[in-house]
């Protein structure tokens, strides 16, 4: 639908780092058009189906010949220029969207679609007799269903579109995609029926097709996901049958149900059973197994005393895990989504949320917001724990991770509200006797107005020099930072950071080769992907980041990151497709082999 044309675009994607020279394939490259709309063009940071392909397939050169607004007629005008001229072995071809448009928003308004069906269907079969004529394979896509928004009924809430019917955008689309499946079937070429994959999936994950779109009209990562991994199977079989060079790639791997994993990442997930998981941090405990600590079995809110804090462990790299054990319970509230820290003397510290209510009232929380921070400690092993401590008393998001210095602090970061106008400030609990008592620091405050606006959720790590740095999450599509010269007792005001970063917190840790490693969501594909990179330089500079995981819907965010054993970081994090009430933590191994450190962002 969308009226802006853009130019041809060739997407020449570099192979991935990981593959070794030797296995790049020595044939030519195998040459595949992706020709179509919106829907197949390149389209901001999302990442399109033609780019997935070029990634997970070896030995070939993906094409991009998506425009937006283009419709058959105008595909039709390009057709030699764009797919034929490049002699492609393989063929995409998806239209229809902006063909069976009718322009109810004009004036006059249009009564008639922009391209007959009868005329979209001569136009299909002329793509496809030609190229079929010149030994081009071909797979025939029909579009991606359509749904409404506000604004999209708005423009077309008009017959012959059904506003009152979930599917009444998608009406007049319908017999286009009925036409592509005819010429597919008739004309004996491959077809994919997006219309109905994408249906299928969204019943399968237990969402919507609106999930699976970035605006009612075009497909976001999850949706070209799908329509990446059918396309890819498709094309594999092709070159099987035809004799074509294409060898499969690495392939990102599943992670639960919605999230994929780097290729050279691990899954090690515990295997929970219950539909909450909340709390994603890992601890190298004194006899080298990993403590993994979360909340279960219900989200923030259930009814009081019925959730609980749990820790499970693993001796064997992740493969396989302990029975769940109780950490902390509470009968007045939620305790949630925990931290956890191993400090030099082997002591285990858990840190979490005791959850009781979140209420706001014009611009500022009321009194009754509560969500205070509760510690609790082991000193065998997790074998028994401490009596509950509360550290701080207020209204409180996640406690990002903890941090012992070199002089024995043991400093725990977060974010709290405070009124006129409401907001959150960042700061920080300090134990200077091994989490006995705790002093309070001073308030971060970078201004903002809003329940989510203001210093959000910081991380923390010592520098070399003996500074404690605090990143902190923020609205403005970048890490703020402040600074502690005594233990984290005292903050410098916060100023911006270089580092681009979505609403959502990340996570540091240091590495034994004295590097400092973080994990976030970075600006540009907000909390749908994962990524890490690397700082030698104490934060100043950092290696171009790797995207480790990826989630549709409801991403990978609020990372944990923790170096286990030297060169090999394990990562953990949250998948929200059910909003925040089902999260699932899930976690993974990579080795830093896989990031490109020599080169700097």
């Amino acid at each position: 639908m969308i009226m802006r044309r853009t130019l041809f675009t060739a997407l020449l994607l570099c192979p991935l780092t990981l593959l070794h020279a030797t296995d790049v394939p020595a044939t030519e490259p195998v040459t595949i058009v992706a020709f179509g709309d919106s829907t197949t063009a390149v389209r901001g940071s999302t990442k399109i189906y033609a780019s997935v392909l070029q990634e997970e397939l070896r030995n070939v050169r993906v094409l991009n010949a998506g425009v937006s607004g283009n419709t058959t007629e105008m595909g039709r005008k390009r057709f030699e220029e764009d797919v034929l001229k490049h002699q492609p072995q393989i063929a995409i071809i998806q239209f229809g969207i902006n063909d069976a448009a009718v322009d109810v928003w004009k004036t006059p308004q249009a009564t008639e679609p922009r391209v007959s069906l009868e005329r979209y269907e001569v136009n299909l079969r002329h793509f496809v007799q030609t190229l079929k004529s010149k030994n081009t394979r071909v797979v025939l896509m029909t579009s991606n269903p359509l749904r409404w928004t506000p604004k999209l009924k708005e423009m077309y809430g008009k017959p012959p579109y059904q506003p009152e019917n979930v599917d009444g955008f998608n009406v007049p689309l319908a017999p286009y995609c009925e036409a592509a499946r005819r010429v597919a079937r008739e004309e004996g070429t491959e077809l994919l029926d997006v219309q109905q994959a994408f249906v299928e999936q969204a019943q399968k994950r237990g969402v919507t097709v609106d999930s699976l779109l970035f605006d009612g009209m075009h497909p976001n990562d999850g949706g070209h996901r799908i329509e990446a991994d059918l396309l890819r199977e498709r094309i594999l079989a092709l070159a099987k049958t035809h004799g074509l060079a294409i060898t499969e790639g690495p392939l990102w791997k599943a992670s639960g149900e919605f999230v994929k994993i780097h290729p050279l990442c691990t899954d090690i997930t515990h295997d929970s059973p219950n539909p909450t998981v909340l709390g994603c941090g890992l601890a190298r405990m004194k006899d080298g197994a990993v403590m993994a600590v979360y909340s279960t079995p219900t989200g923030y809110y259930s009814k009081p005393g019925t959730t609980w804090i749990a820790g499970r462990v693993t001796t064997d790299g992740g493969k396989t895990w302990s029975p769940e054990s109780v950490i902390a319970r509470h009968p007045d509230c939620q305790p949630s989504h925990p931290s956890v820290l191993t400090a030099r003397d082997g002591v285990i510290h858990a840190f979490y949320l005791g959850f009781k209510k979140w209420k706001w009232q014009g611009v500022n929380p009321t009194d009754e917001a509560q969500s205070d921070l509760w510690t609790t400690r082991s000193s065998d092993n997790g074998a028994t724990w401490s009596e509950p401590q509360m550290i701080f008393k207020g209204y409180t998001g996640a406690s990002n991770g903890a941090i012992e210095t070199r002089n024995g602090h043991l400093i725990v970061p977060y974010s709290h509200y405070i009124n006129d106008p409401g907001r959150l400030v960042s700061q920080t609990s300090v134990s200077t006797d091994g989490g006995k008592t705790w002093s309070l620091s001073n308030d971060i405050d970078i201004g903002g107005a809003g329940d989510h606006e203001g210093a959000l959720e910081p991380c923390v790590i010592e520098l070399k020099d003996g500074r404690v740095w605090m990143l902190i999450r923020t609205t403005h599509k970048a890490f703020w930072e402040s600074f502690s010269t005594d233990g984290g007792k005292t903050w410098s005001a916060a100023k911006a950071t270089t580092i681009d970063a979505t609403s959502a917190p990340g996570h540091l840790t240091r590495l034994t080769d004295g590097r400092i490693a973080l994990v976030w969501n970075r600006a540009i594909k907000g909390r749908t992907e994962l990524h890490l990179a690397l700082s030698a330089d104490e934060g100043k500079t950092w290696t171009p980041s790797l995207n480790v995981a990826q989630g549709t819907p409801g991403g990978a965010t609020y990372p944990f990151v923790i170096e286990i054993d030297p060169g090999e970081l394990w990562i953990g994090y949250h998948n929200v497709p059910k909003g925040w009430n089902f999260p699932r933590a899930g976690h993974l191994r990579i080795p830093l082999s896989a990031l490109n450190d020599t080169a700097k962002r």
